[in-house]
Parts: structure tokens; C-alpha cells; sequence
């Protein structure tokens, strides 16, 4: 039998089981092993996304849009995959949350088997964009330094990780919580190679010192207004500013002065990762994937040292898990991690 996870026309999430499906001509079948509750699949279920998901049970839209899955038969015409091949969705609206899946073979990219598989399901949603906003937005040099808000995301702690490979030094910026819980948190992420961890409290009055001690060429900015207004102004002259959401609200303003353009010279530019990976092609795709996994699989590369919570999913409980693994994501608490359903 086969689990899926859907949205009713009404918003709601459903569970429905059914036969497990056979794969037709150019499709094959994928046990998924791990998907997780982005930011992104949010979105969707908000109706607030454009791109729609494109596989249906009963009529109702079969959601998810990451995950790492298993090969466990091919149908006719499949010459690029075989059983027990690692693949992951090559394109949004594949529909991870749910148990098996016949889909085809073209919206999955094969990858290199990674020791654990949740690092797989995290490659194009924190893996990549890490590694892009390290590589190609600016030539960042040997002793520079990026300023990052989100700091504990798990995007942010890729950015460390990539960051530290070419001798560049990470400051992270945190949300302000009780101090026993600040301190942890700076432990976890000066453990995982953070040069500096300040709250939003505390780096108010560090800008000054930061930019008199250390050159911050990069500044990643994912919450708006006033956060990134202050590691806006923390950059070195002629820095790239990059935006890349909206943690603290859209009705923010990012305080941009006119020296910021003409005297400081500074870059503003926006961020999406899934364009940087749709300029490659399938093939430096997936040589670039099975990069990453090789550098985790040789302990080059770790899973995030904070914000994850690993969720068991057992297709028998009637699909609780996703349900509540999504409304603790919607709520969007205070330290709140990100949801990885785990199938079991």
C-alpha cells in the first residue's frame, strides 16, 4: 500500500492510502525516504506560490517538493536510472509526502548514495544556496568576511561551512531569546566554524568595532528592515548587500543612504538558488550534487548544527505526523526547527 499527503480545495491536508503504483513508459518507482517542510512547501499550501503541484490522487493536489527517494522498479523506456538509484525532484511539484511515487523519470536527478539520507533531502532548499551565495556572488578573498542575519538557518550554517573551505570568516546574526538558550546556540554555531555569533540586540552596537577590525565584503540578508539595515551598514566599502527574504515582515524598510551608492560603492542585489542551479546543465547538475554528497559522505560537510527536527513518519498513523510537523512550521516560534519527515 501507498501513503499520500494532499490538499483538499478547501486548504485542508488529507491522508489517503491506496494500491502502490505501477510505473508506465518513461516513469519509474521512487520510495521516498526523507522530505522536508520548507519554507517553500509553505508557501504553496498558502496558495501563494506559482508554481503548482503537478500530480493529483482523487483530485486533490499531492504536495512536498523535496525529498530524497529510492528507485524501486522502471517502467519501459527508462535507460537513465535503475533500481536502487538515490534520486532526488529535479523540478518543484513532485509530491515527496507521501510513502511511493511513480513519477517520470525526467523531474528526478540521480545523485550518489549519502550516509545518511537526510542530508539529500536538504541538497537544493540549504546545500546549494549555501554553497552559490559562497561562490558566485562575489570573489571572496582569503580573510574577508560575510555578515549573515538568520544565523541559525540551516542555509546560513551551510554558508559557514562553504565559507570556512576558502579561508573566509562567517559572523552570524541571531534573534534575540532568553540567555541560557543564546549562549547554546552560540556554542552550536562557533562549533560548526561561526567566527562571531551576535543577537539583533547585541550587534546594534558591535557595527563600528566590526567594520574598524574586519573587511565584510558579503552581507546576507534574510529577515529585512532593521536587521538588515545594520549588516547593511556593517560592509566594507565596494560590499555586496544580498537580499534574500522576508523573516521580519514585508512592511519593513532597509535603510539605504545615499553615500551607501555613490561613496561606500556598495552592490544591492537579490538571491534565488534555484537559478543559479537551472544555469547549469542536467549533467554539471549532477556532478555537482554528487560534489556535495562526497564532501558530506567524507565528513567534509555536516548536517546543520541546529534547526532541524528529524520527525518519524509511520505511513500507518493516518498521516498525524505531517499534519502536526506542518502546523508546528506554520506557527513559526521562536527556535522553532525545520521538519524533516522521516519515513518509516
Amino acid at each position: 500500500m501507498s501513503t499520500v499527503i494532499t490538499q483538499a480545495p478547501d486548504r485542508t491536508l488529507r491522508c489517503h492510502s491506496s494500491e502502490t503504483p505501477s510505473p508506465g513508459e518513461g516513469e519509474v518507482l521512487v520510495k521516498i525516504l526523507a522530505s522536508p517542510v520548507n519554507q517553500l512547501d509553505l508557501l504553496v499550501l498558502a496558495g501563494k506560490y506559482p508554481v503548482q503541484p503537478k500530480h493529483k490522487h482523487n483530485g486533490e493536489s499531492i504536495v512536498g517538493y523535496d525529498g530524497v527517494g529510492e528507485v524501486i522498479a522502471c517502467g519501459a523506456g527508462v535507460t537513465n536510472l535503475t533500481p536502487g538509484d538515490n534520486v532526488i525532484p529535479s523540478q518543484f511539484g513532485v509530491g515527496t509526502w507521501r510513502s511511493q511515487a511513480a513519477v517520470k523519470a525526467t523531474m528526478l536527478q540521480k545523485i550518489s548514495t549519502p550516509k545518511a539520507a537526510e542530508f539529500a533531502c536538504l541538497l537544493r532548499m540549504a546545500v546549494g544556496p549555501g554553497y552559490f551565495l559562497v561562490e558566485e556572488i562575489r570573489n571572496l578573498k582569503p580573510g574577508e568576511f560575510i555578515i549573515q542575519n538568520a544565523g541559525t538557518s540551516a542555509v546560513a550554517q551551510y554558508v559557514t561551512q562553504f565559507a570556512n573551505r576558502r579561508g573566509v570568516g562567517v559572523i552570524h546574526v541571531i534573534r534575540d531569546r532568553p540567555d541560557a538558550e543564546v549562549e547554546a546556540v552560540k556554542q552550536a554555531l562557533l562549533s560548526l566554524g561561526a567566527a562571531e555569533v551576535f543577537t539583533e540586540t547585541e550587534i546594534v552596537d558591535k557595527v563600528a568595532n566590526l567594520k574598524s577590525s574586519k573587511r565584510i565584503t558579503l552581507a546576507l540578508d534574510s529577515v529585512y528592515g532593521a536587521s538588515g539595515s545594520t549588516i547593511l551598514a556593517a560592509l566594507a566599502d565596494e560590499g555586496t548587500f544580498v537580499h534574500m527574504g522576508f523573516l521580519g515582515g514585508v512592511n519593513g524598510k532597509l535603510q539605504l543612504g545615499p553615500q551607501d551608492l555613490f561613496g561606500r560603492r556598495l552592490t544591492l542585489r537579490g538571491f534565488r538558488g534555484s537559478a543559479h542551479m537551472a544555469a547549469r546543465t542536467p549533467e554539471e547538475q549532477g556532478r555537482l550534487l554528487d560534489f556535495w554528497v562526497d564532501l558530506f559522505n567524507k565528513d567534509e560537510l555536516k548536517l546543520p548544527a541546529l534547526g532541524l527536527s528529524f520527525v518519524d513518519w509511520r505511513t500507518g498513523d493516518g498521516g498525524q505526523a505531517v499534519f502536526d510537523a506542518v502546523k508546528r512550521a506554520q506557527e513559526a516560534k521562536l527556535g522553532q526547527r525545520k521538519q524533516v519527515l522521516i519515513l518509516k
